[in-house]
């Protein structure tokens, strides 16, 4: 076998192969049976593949400030479902509805995101 080929061979299974592995699965982050919402002031938005994150800021019981990851469908889902990268913004004030994470985790898998106004906006379930 030329050695040419087989490099070339041998990287694209290694390629294939971190392709493969890199997603995960929503059971391995998120409770299907656990739901719940957080309230809380936007810190960070990533309007990036392979998901959408919004970060945001929610006093918990002892009214300590903790930094959540709620996590959503892919940017390109989400324009389909009328969404653009400006609908949430740093500082918007937010409630967001979802699946909680798993372990306690400060994760939400986003269903609903009620704004300050009172517009709700889909970003999974609920809206077809």
């Amino acid at each position: 076998m030329d050695i040419k080929l087989f490099f070339a061979i041998f990287l694209s299974f290694i390629t294939l192969n971190n392709s493969a592995v890199a997603h995960h699965s929503f059971a391995a982050e998120f409770s299907y049976e656990l739901f719940g919402s957080r309230e809380g002031e936007v810190v960070e938005v990533h309007f990036v593949n392979p998901h959408a994150h919004i970060f945001f800021a929610v006093k918990n019981e002892d009214g300590r400030e903790e930094i959540w990851d709620a996590q959503s469908s892919t940017p390109q889902n989400l324009i389909r479902r009328g969404w653009s990268p400006e609908t949430i913004e740093v500082g918007d004030k937010i409630v967001i509805e979802g699946n909680l994470g798993l372990e306690n985790s400060n994760k939400l898998w986003i269903i609903t995101i009620t704004m300050e106004g009172g517009e709700v906006i889909y970003a999974s379930g609920g809206d077809n």
